[in-house]
């Protein structure tokens, strides 16, 4: 890890298996009566000396076993009282002890040696160690094979009929949208992702960043003899030896490439806050799944991640003539409930590896729950819409699937978990968030002792990849690993000359230090900006920020004003700033009666030290086009790059009403997002308006009532009418200009 590294490194987790297509599970175990490498324990006898299953879990039981045992815990099932556990001696492993590693490593040295190998092949030149045998190729005399690298590259390698190439014309004619990036192969990826983390490509020829091919290794080619690009363990009694494959590769020696889908994702949501569950499948024609991953995801944690991994076709070779899509599932993890579903379409079938680098916007929930008239008629389920691509599909109920959800299937998800599907006769399920397994029966135990101040949540993290038990999602006014320290509170106050707003932006500026060999330009100052709306009966604002900064400007009345200026960037402390008239920032319309204003950028820049020494009591003025400049003590210009556009955009999706726009904080990680509203309307989502007539009572107090407070703890306006009974008349003043209402 590196710790100046400030892209989170992806996340993947690569399952290494035995994979021979066409032999059976059986010849993969140890047949005989009874376990030479360890010992046997019934289930019944394992309850009867009181072992738990978190024990069996920490002693590297298999995770299946594990969670057979806990639901015979909870069940007291006898038809599972004889299943048992196989207590393995080391250095053996496996369900039944069969398995072992090479005695004389230990298996980092082994896992290291093996990646080693991995880097070292990366960008390499192909060799005749694995090959692609799905097509009848030509290649010459033996050992030359087909690398599925090369179908497709605009070489013909295939003597026989150049079949390698067949249908590569499509990739040629493949147009890219305005918002994605073209690769060398004709695939497309979101142009966000071009050139953002040169140790990531997100093209599958690299072709979006400067790749550096030159590793050095000190890799063992011994172990490479035996397995191509697999791990090696022996078996039994070290008389057989086989290979575990990565998904990319198959056969005895991991010595055959495999058919799959290899998908890099990027989640974004404004739902900052919210734990949910994705889960990746590949789907056929049929709406059978063929593979899945799943993943919980917190925007606070997790922003700006990348996760890597392969979804495998049930049959090697996948039918050519047969559509294939990966259908992506949300589901609010907290809240244990459905909430939308994408669809993205595997457009060339003849390739071997299909790329698909996503960037998922998860929809707000308002939009997601549109409803629209279904066509399907789902018989043990309920008719959905995919929110990305105008497609109806089926949501099955436990224990179905199929097109309408006519097949019934056995389900054994935990009573408590979410059932999603069948794949290779296993049920998909969604794990209630103090639970985990395959099956959900496993008790999480990393917010047992509940570490978090400041009445924050505690989420168990995913063993399978976290690097910490928990994660603490703060209160409102809190951060840290464990929210203990105070975020840093302004409140603002108006002069009363200034109206107080409806809506105010803020932009809160820190200015990195410059380093003294200015050998590179200073870099701009980073920039966030968030919106407080104020209500009618509010007379100042208020906002938590949890980093750095050393100016905060805010706009209001489409003004914009100096807010607070300081040396220092002191965190977790309370400030309180009132907006005056004095240090309102001037355009430079305003500033300059030449031709000044439409010069080009950087030939008026040369002037800017002009407005500062001319009027002594200005602050601050902008330029639209791009800079903001402060005046110094010495009455010189200190400008900087502004940016004066609000992220009007909430990944194309807007839930305002009534024309108003979405505003997010921040374009790659949001932490809020708000509506602002046109003239005559207000309201969280601009959904009350003042014009006309029919204004009532509740639209308005709507508005300004909190939720979860007890009644005596409400606003006044919220509260006037409490004690008065019936008949009693108040006149409430608003400012709403022109009305008064009578209660």
């Amino acid at each position: 890890m590196d710790p100046e590294r400030k892209i989170p490194y992806p996340y993947q987790i690569v399952p290494y298996c035995i994979r021979f297509f066409g032999l059976s599970s059986n010849l993969l175990v140890n047949n005989e009566k009874h376990v030479i490498h360890g010992i046997s324990i019934t289930f019944e006898t394992l309850r009867r000396e009181n072992i738990t299953s978190q024990q069996l879990y920490l002693l590297s039981a298999s995770i299946d076993v594990v969670e057979r045992y806990q639901a015979f815990l909870e069940s007291s099932h006898s038809s599972l009282s004889t299943q048992v556990f196989n207590n393995c001696s080391k250095p053996w492993f496996g369900e039944y002890c069969q398995y072992s590693f090479n005695l004389t490593w230990s298996f980092d040295k082994i896992v290291r040696n093996y990646f080693s190998d991995i880097k070292l092949q990366a960008g390499n030149s192909f060799t005749a160690e694995t090959c692609y045998t799905f097509i009848e190729c030509n290649r010459g005399p033996s050992p030359s094979c087909l690398d599925w690298r090369e179908i497709c590259d605009g070489k013909i390698d295939c003597l026989n009929d150049g079949r390698d190439e067949i249908d590569c014309e499509k990739l040629d004619l493949n147009e890219c949208e305005e918002d994605e990036f073209r690769c060398s192969n004709g695939f497309c990826i979101p142009k966000e992702l071009f050139n953002d983390d040169p140790l990531t490509p997100d093209c599958i020829d690299r072709s979006d960043e400067k790749y550096d091919q030159k590793e050095s290794s000190n890799f063992d080619h011994r172990l490479s003899k035996i397995c191509k690009r697999g791990i090696l363990i022996y078996v039994n009694n070290f008389t057989e030896n086989y290979c575990l494959c990565p998904p990319a590769y198959f056969g005895y020696r991991c010595e055959y490439q495999n058919q799959r889908v290899s998908l890099v994702l990027q989640f974004r949501t404004v739902e900052w806050r919210t734990v949910f569950t994705f889960v990746i499948m590949l789907v056929d024609e049929n709406t059978n799944i063929h593979s899945s991953e799943q993943y919980d995801y917190v925007s606070l944690r997790d922003c700006r991640k990348k996760f890597n991994f392969y979804l495998l076709y049930s049959t090697q070779p996948k039918y050519v003539n047969q559509t294939y899509y990966v259908r992506i599932d949300i589901y609010n993890k907290e809240k244990m409930e459905y909430y939308d579903t994408m669809f993205y379409p595997i457009r060339y079938s003849f390739l071997p590896v299909h790329r698909l680098a996503l960037l998922v916007d998860v929809p707000i929930r308002d939009v997601a729950t549109v409803s629209k008239k279904c066509l399907l008629k789902c018989l043990h389920g309920q008719c959905r819409y995919f929110s990305n691509f105008d497609k109806y599909f089926c949501q099955c109920l436990n224990g179905y699937s199929g097109m309408l959800c006519t097949i019934k299937n056995s389900c054994d998800c935990s009573p408590d978990s979410i059932y999603v599907g069948i794949v290779n006769n296993r049920s998909i399920c969604i794990c209630p968030l103090d639970k985990f397994g395959p099956r959900c029966y496993l008790k999480r135990t990393g917010c047992i002792s509940n570490l978090c101040s400041n009445s924050s949540r505690c989420i168990a993290n995913d063993e399978t990849y976290s690097e910490t038990e928990y994660y603490c999602l703060c209160s409102q006014g809190y951060m840290g690993s464990r929210c203990e320290n105070p975020e840093t509170k302004i409140e603002f106050l108006f002069a009363k000359t200034i109206s107080i707003p409806q809506t105010m932006f803020i932009y809160f500026i820190y200015i990195p230090s410059i380093s003294k060999s200015y050998s590179s330009p200073p870099a701009d100052p980073p920039q966030i900006i968030m919106v407080s709306k104020l209500k009618f009966y509010e007379s100042s604002s208020f906002v938590y920020f949890g980093g750095e900064f050393h100016i905060i400007f805010v706009k209001i009345h489409q003004h914009y004003y100096l807010a607070l200026l300081r040396h220092n960037s002191t965190l977790g402390i309370n400030i309180s700033t009132t907006i005056i008239p004095e240090h309102r920032c001037l355009s430079i319309k305003d500033l300059f009666t030449d031709n000044i204003p439409i010069l080009p950028r950087w030939h008026r820049a040369k002037h800017y030290h002009i407005p500062c020494q001319k009027h002594s009591n200005l602050v601050c003025f902008y330029d639209n086009d791009f800079f903001m400049c402060l005046c110094d003590i010495d009455r010189n210009a200190n400008c900087f790059k502004f940016d004066y556009r609000p992220l009007y955009k909430c990944f194309g999706y807007n839930y305002c009403e009534n024309d108003g726009q979405c505003h997010i904080d921040n374009s790659t990680c949001p932490t809020s997002s708000s509506c602002f509203c046109k003239e005559c309307y207000y309201g969280s989502r601009c959904q009350f308006t003042t014009t006309g007539f029919g204004l009532s009572l509740d639209d308005i107090l709507g508005y300004n009532i909190w939720p979860n407070i007890p009644f005596s703890r409400q606003p006044k306006v919220a509260t006037l009418d409490g004690g008065g009974g019936w008949g009693t008349r108040t006149v409430i003043d608003t400012t709403i200009p022109g009305i008064s209402i009578f209660v």
